[in-house]
């Protein structure tokens, strides 16, 4: 536990050095993001709802009817709760640069971590990708990065499409090899 809270403080920090025109995030590996990810799903959005968190503030809270499992004690049917940071709590807006936006009925795929308790996506819009279907029935994920996101570290972010074959296979590697490809995050978890 607290090997994931330096991780998180780590990531924190980083995210925190934005400027007022963006947010800031380390560029990470498929991989590296399953590694801090608790859950990876692929699921059907359900419902988004406002709410104003008492430590947080302002949140989306999204429900996901989950339809695979890439990682994580979950299964397909069942719903599962993370959130987005901003979102609208009656007439009080409050924006999250560069955070991921969804919509009932929209398909995506999800790197969720858990932070004090709490679900979130990981790395703001990074964590968030697009689930489409080709003309033959292929299944394709697409990083669904927003505006106001600036990616930094000098890793090349991957866009897709990929393959959902290939990303859950990725994932799965992730899962066999734990160690960071990041330094940075290998540096915290080994507490140097």
């Amino acid at each position: 536990m607290a090997r994931r809270m330096a991780l998180w403080v780590v990531f924190a920090l980083v995210v925190a050095v934005g400027t007022a025109a963006a947010s800031t995030v380390v560029g990470l590996s498929v991989e590296d993001q399953a590694r801090l990810s608790r859950y990876v799903v692929v699921g059907e959005v359900v419902t988004t709802r406002g709410l104003d968190h008492p430590r947080f503030g302002i949140e989306t809270a999204v429900t996901l009817r989950v339809s695979e499992v890439l990682k994580g004690d979950v299964r397909a049917g069942q719903p599962l709760v993370f959130h987005l940071r901003g979102g609208q709590v009656k007439d009080v807006i409050s924006e999250a640069l560069g955070e991921a936006t969804v919509s009932p009925g929209q398909r995506v795929l999800v790197f969720i971590e858990e932070v004090e308790g709490r679900l979130y996506n990981v790395g703001l819009s990074m964590g968030v990708w697009d689930v489409s279907e080709d003309e033959a029935g292929y299944v394709r994920v697409t990083r669904a990065l927003r505006d106001g996101l600036q990616v930094v570290g000098g890793l090349e972010i991957e866009h897709g499409p990929l393959a959902i074959e290939e990303m859950s296979a990725r994932v799965r590697e992730s899962i066999r090899n734990p160690r960071f490809d990041h330094e940075m995050l290998r540096s915290a978890r080994e507490g140097r």
